[in-house]
C-alpha cells in the first residue's frame, strides 16, 4: 500500500491565496464606502447651502420657502396634481401665497400692476390657471382684460 506524503507547498494548496482574495475584497469595499460617503457628503453640503440661501433661491420663479409651504399643504398638492386650477388658485389665496410672492418681488418690481401681472404669469405658467382680470394672448402671456382698469 502506498502512502501519500503531504506536501504543504503543492500546487493544490498555495499559502496566502485566500488571504489575497480577502484583502482585495476589503480594499474594494473600502473604495465603495469612500465613494458612497463622498456622494452623501456632497449632497448634504449642497442641501445645507440650498436651505441656508433659500430666501434668495427660486424654482420656476417661486421662492423656495413658498414652495416648501405649498408642498406641505395636502389640499394645494391634490389640487395641483389633479389639475384643478381654480381650486388651487383659491387655496393659494387662502394660504397667502400670492401676497408672499408679491412681497418677495416688490423690491424688483415697484409698479403694483406689473407686479400683479408678473405673479399671475408665474402662477399661470405653473398651474395653467388664468386669473379673472387676465386673458392669455397668442404668445401665452397674460394681459389685462380691461387695461384701463389696471390695479
Amino acid at each position: 500500500m502506498m502512502t501519500m506524503k503531504f506536501d504543504p507547498y503543492s500546487k493544490r494548496r498555495q499559502p496566502g491565496k485566500f488571504q489575497n482574495r480577502a484583502s482585495s475584497r476589503r480594499k474594494a469595499q473600502k473604495v465603495v464606502l469612500l465613494i458612497y460617503l463622498s456622494v452623501v457628503f456632497s449632497i448634504s453640503i449642497g442641501g445645507i447651502l440650498l436651505l441656508s440661501n433659500a430666501q434668495n433661491v427660486t424654482i420656476g420663479g417661486v421662492p423656495v420657502p413658498i414652495l416648501f409651504s405649498f408642498w406641505q399643504d395636502k389640499t394645494a398638492r391634490n389640487a395641483y396634481f389633479n389639475g384643478h386650477g381654480k381650486k388651487l388658485h383659491d387655496r393659494l389665496g387662502q394660504m397667502g401665497i400670492e401676497e408672499r410672492m408679491k412681497d418677495y418681488y416688490r423690491t424688483q418690481i415697484s409698479d403694483e400692476a406689473q407686479l400683479d401681472q408678473h405673479i399671475h404669469q408665474i402662477l399661470y405658467n405653473r398651474t395653467g390657471y388664468v386669473g379673472e382680470a387676465y386673458k392669455v394672448n397668442s404668445r401665452g402671456v397674460l394681459v389685462l382684460k380691461n387695461p384701463e382698469n389696471s390695479l
